[in-house]
């Protein structure tokens, strides 16, 4: 993912949007150039504000639901963040002492860090970032993020069943364990179950019939300098709106858009494994726009 820092972060962020949409835009010089030609269109003003009022509606509503997306995906990390700090709570106030616990202890500090790293590199459909499976040598190198919570539980069945723990502390530790769980359920339905396709398909066809036909409508056939930046203006308005609701209505894509998953990934492992960790620093600077 791109980062920007926060200097010239207005002008980049919106390079980076343009960028992100160039393929776009170039269709629509291509239709500008295709339309100027032509004689203007026989197309009633009323049926034009009508059909603007359609596809506003149905790009408001898509979007709506795109954010909602989005936040619910946000709101879900931060679960996982609570959830790990809960953890070491827990862990921390379990602790006797004993050399054997202890070791236990710190396997379960380190696996929750690396199921974060884990879970967002699956979420992603990238690879873990280096030095990540190496936080639990004791695990398998291609565990996944389910099965490193199935190892954490059956960490505190081995802290229950040799008396470290009573089993007040055993419901204490897997409840956290079972709202990371929750959390990284929610975040894979949302990964899993996008926006149905056609749906999708019939508001961006909608927006481009709306976008031609409101600039042939502006053009009117005089082929005025004003009418057509005026016109390509109100294309690019409608388009760019459509296509950002597609860009956020997936929030761990990796792209511009995304949610920053590594910054949360840094956050628990400085929770958990202190702040010099070389996993805890952040990959961007506290005033970065666009985040990993």
């Amino acid at each position: 993912m791109i980062n920007c820092s926060g200097r010239t972060s207005a002008f980049r962020a919106f390079a980076l949007v343009v960028w992100h949409l160039r393929y776009d835009y170039l269709v629509m010089m291509i239709a500008v150039a295709v339309l100027l030609p032509t004689p203007e269109f026989d197309t009633a003003i009323a049926t034009l504000s009508i059909l603007g009022i359609g596809a506003s509606v149905f790009i408001g509503f898509r979007n709506s639901n795109a954010y909602s997306r989005w936040w619910e995906a946000r709101t879900l990390w931060g679960s996982v963040v609570i959830n790990a700090r809960s953890l070491n709570n827990g862990l921390s106030a379990v602790r006797n002492g004993s050399s054997s616990m202890d070791a236990i202890l710190d396997r379960m500090r380190r696996r929750q860090v690396r199921h974060a790293w884990q879970l967002s590199a699956e979420l992603r459909g990238i690879d873990p970032v280096p030095g990540v499976a190496e936080l639990t040598p004791e695990d398998p190198e291609s565990a996944s993020a389910t099965d490193l919570l199935n190892r954490q539980a059956k960490d505190v069945q081995a802290l229950s069943s040799t008396g470290h723990i009573d089993p007040q502390a055993r419901v204490m530790l897997m409840a956290a364990n079972t709202g990371t769980v929750t959390a990284q359920s929610g975040l894979e339905r949302i990964r899993n179950q996008p926006i149905p396709f056609l749906y999708r398909l019939f508001i961006r066809g909608l927006t481009w019939f709306f976008a031609i036909m409101a600039f042939a409508r502006l053009d009117g056939g005089n082929h005025e300098w004003s009418d057509i930046l005026v016109g390509f203006l109100l294309m690019a308005t409608f388009i760019t709106a459509e296509r950002i609701g597609y860009l956020i209505e997936q929030p761990m894509r990796n792209s511009i858009f995304d949610l920053p998953l590594y910054r949360f990934c840094a956050t628990i492992t400085g929770d958990l494994l202190g702040a010099s960790h070389p996993l805890a620093k952040p990959r961007d600077a506290a005033n970065a726009l666009v985040w990993m």
